[in-house]
């Protein structure tokens, strides 16, 4: 055990660490930092930036490491989003492009470790206040960009803000989500009504934030956005119900949630099934049409080998694939290296197999994690955030290595440490369990 003062130095010192790695894991930093470096040799910065990566991440893989997994959570969702990582490793073996699957596949894995190191160590309204912090400094830094008319800050066709990111769909989702995670604590802190003067920064970032979301133009982390809130919407509801005892525990789990995976299901099909259509009644910009041909590419791809796959990430850098793509019938050839669709990834990459196994782990840890939404203050994020993800996940390739979108989601497939008790007497730390 550790006494009080100890404890609060390394608390905070963790605290920093894990803002400046979600911070990198946005992308945006690393992608700046070795900007100039790129125009020179791209394959050697491509090195550089998988080795940036890694290193940021090797301290959270030690903390996991020495706090452990419990077995409770091996035997859960989490076990089953580990089989789904180690199915995208072991599909090395097959893939057509194997040297770039394997260095893929680690990524995944380590991230995913990552993302459970964070799920092990904090509680929810840590988590929320880590996720806020640690988007704001590529944030903030884009914000400084625009207004200091920084090259390729600001799209030159339309004026579309994007920062360091390179892309209006890369700024977007951190300050989607740093503005999700920033009204969810604002809720709480009003709720309490305690230090207002942290409501009036948390009020302050969120217009900073969605300052920045709204002048990237971005209708993917939109329609995300759209999503979180009717899920958001619908678990309020039901802890509503409950707590004017219409609704029991079994209902829930039986009725409720099943009812809720087809509905949200179908909602996220018809937005994306629909989506020009939707744009064109918002007059948002039709950005979608290229991305259907890449997934026409994906899904023909998918249908020739459903069941294992290409390989993880492996189809679009392998000259194969466009060819037998091509020898299906006419289609439009494309240059990308991309199916802007982290569902089209998995399934490409590791068929029916890896489709199934990641469906599983999420479909399951919310059937685990349905009790919560009534014992926790804002317990509707895990499965808002979720779909959030989910549906910016259709538009983007959002899950893979080295990214905050895929860390966020394993994140809230395996739940949050409960509170930690402090013995003032003995001035020593009692610590929580975990439960998923």
């Amino acid at each position: 055990m550790l006494d009080l003062k100890s404890h609060q130095i390394l608390t905070w010192l963790e605290y920093l660490y894990v803002v400046v790695l979600l911070s990198l894991l946005t992308q945006g930093p690393v992608l700046k930092l070795w900007e100039a470096s790129g125009q020179v040799d791209s394959n050697i910065i491509d090195v550089t930036k998988f080795a940036t990566y890694l290193v940021v991440q090797i301290p959270a893989l030690m903390l996991l490491s020495h706090r452990g997994i419990p077995s409770s959570l091996l035997r859960g969702p989490v076990g089953v989003l580990l089989a789904f990582c180690g199915w995208m490793l072991l599909s090395t073996m097959w893939a057509t492009l194997s040297s770039y699957t394997l260095i893929e596949s680690v990524s995944l894995f380590v991230t995913c470790l990552v993302g459970l190191y964070i799920a092990r160590s904090f509680t929810l309204f840590q988590q929320l206040s880590l996720f806020l912090v640690g988007m704001q400094p590529g944030l903030v830094v884009s914000w400084f960009a625009v207004r200091n008319n920084w090259s390729l800050s600001v799209l030159s066709e339309n004026g579309a803000w994007i920062g360091i990111y390179f892309n209006r769909n890369s700024l977007a989702p951190p300050a989607a989500l740093g503005l999700l995670a920033a009204v969810a604590l604002l809720r709480i802190v009003v709720r309490r009504r305690t230090n207002w003067l942290f409501a009036l920064l948390l009020l302050a970032v969120s217009v900073l934030d969605a300052t920045l979301l709204f002048r990237s133009e971005s209708s993917t982390s939109l329609g995300a956005i759209v999503v979180f809130g009717i899920v958001w919407i619908f678990w309020s509801m039901v802890h509503l119900l409950e707590r004017q005892k219409k609704l029991t525990p079994g209902q829930k789990l039986q009725i409720v949630y099943p009812s809720f995976l087809i509905g949200v299901t179908l909602f996220t099909w018809m937005g994306v099934h629909y989506q020009n259509f939707l744009l064109r009644i918002t007059g948002a910009s039709l950005g979608f049409n290229g991305r259907e041909l890449l997934w026409r590419y994906s899904w023909i791809g998918f249908k020739d080998r459903p069941l294992l796959g290409w390989g993880w990430m492996s189809a679009w850098h392998s000259p194969n694939f466009f060819v037998y793509v091509q020898h299906q019938g006419w289609i439009p050839s494309t240059e990308s290296n991309w199916s802007h669709s982290a569902i089209m990834d998995v399934l490409v990459g590791g068929g029916i197999v890896g489709g199934s196994l990641l469906a599983l782990a999420i479909v399951w840890s919310g059937a685990r994690q349905v009790g919560r939404v009534d014992t926790q203050m804002v317990g509707q994020w895990v499965f808002a955030a979720t779909w959030f993800v989910i549906a910016a996940s259709t538009q983007e390739s959002f899950i893979t290595g080295n990214h905050f979108m895929w860390l966020l989601l394993v994140v809230l497939i395996a739940g949050y440490r409960d509170e930690t008790k402090i013995n003032f007497q003995t001035k020593t730390i009692v610590p929580a369990t975990t439960e998923s």
